[in-house]
């Protein structure tokens, strides 16, 4: 089994030479990496609070899931990275502390793989405020197959609209 291309893969994430949307819509980085672990940082925004100033849950969940599904990431090998991805299927949250938007300067995510399976994944994740745990994360991901025409970073030269829908989550079947 080959892991060169994953780990290729992963150092153009950390250096910026492959850059993922919602890393940069957030302000997340990739920091480290090594086989079924990741490590990414946050510097922390006045545009991350909530109205009163505390850093909004979901900023810190976006960033313990993006840790997490890095780290499932790297347990593909060259082969199946090429044909699989992972997808989070759910994930718990439990925060310890809020965090001061003002007080703090950067969240700091180190996840990691607790097993690996044929088709699930699972791992945890600490999230850290200027060394502070501020939560603890959980997920689960499933292998799902993708084409790489559809692949997030491929180029395309046509563009389709999504189509809106009225159903609802109850009326939608599992995946």
């Amino acid at each position: 089994m080959s892991y060169s291309f994953v780990d290729r893969m992963m150092e153009s994430i950390r250096t910026g030479d492959l850059k993922s949307p919602v890393e940069q819509l957030v302000g997340m980085k990739l920091i480290e990496f090594g086989r079924g672990q990741t490590t990414y940082e946050l510097a922390v925004r006045p545009e991350h609070s909530n109205p009163i100033g505390i850093v909004q849950g979901g900023v810190a969940t976006v960033l313990a899931d993006a840790a997490m599904a890095m780290a499932m990431a790297t347990t593909l090998t060259n082969d199946e990275i090429r044909r699989e991805a992972i997808t989070t299927v759910d994930l718990f949250s439990r925060f310890m502390r809020p965090i001061s938007a003002r007080k703090v300067s950067v969240l700091r995510a180190e996840a990691r793989v607790i097993k690996a399976g044929q088709h699930i994944i699972w791992a945890e994740c600490d999230v850290t405020a200027d060394g502070d745990c501020i939560g603890r994360f959980n997920a689960t991901g499933s292998r799902v197959p993708f084409a790489q025409k559809d692949h997030a970073f491929a180029s395309s030269t046509t563009s389709t609209a999504p189509t809106a829908s009225t159903a609802t989550c109850a009326q939608q079947p599992a995946a």
